[in-house]
């Protein structure tokens, strides 16, 4: 048992090795390797922001609506009635009265 813990205990990595990460290269001005790392954190982000920006827009969307609802049932209300009014008038040969 011990010398399976020990063969073990080899085989996983310690804080002490080495992992060679490739670092990105190092051309250009500070200006473009900044503007560099901003586009990649950007694209990083743009999945989750885009997410976000559609819930504001449909958050600020609906309370508009919440707001113009009973003005357009309003306006398609009395659109209704005047050609309803229209229609009568034209059919009976009655003029029409001026719906409120």
């Amino acid at each position: 048992m011990a010398a399976l813990s020990k063969k073990l205990l080899r085989t996983l990595p310690t804080l002490t090795e080495v992992v060679d990460v490739p670092a990105p290269a190092a051309t250009g001005s500070p200006g473009e390797l900044e503007e560099a790392l901003v586009q990649r954190v950007l694209q990083r982000l743009e999945q989750t922001l885009d997410a976000q920006v559609q819930k504001v827009v449909a958050d600020a969307l609906q309370e508009q609506m919440k707001e113009l609802a009973p003005r357009i049932r309003q306006r398609v209300d009395n659109a209704v009635r005047k050609a309803v009014t229209q229609a009568v008038a034209a059919e009976t040969g009655l003029p029409a009265r001026r719906a409120g």
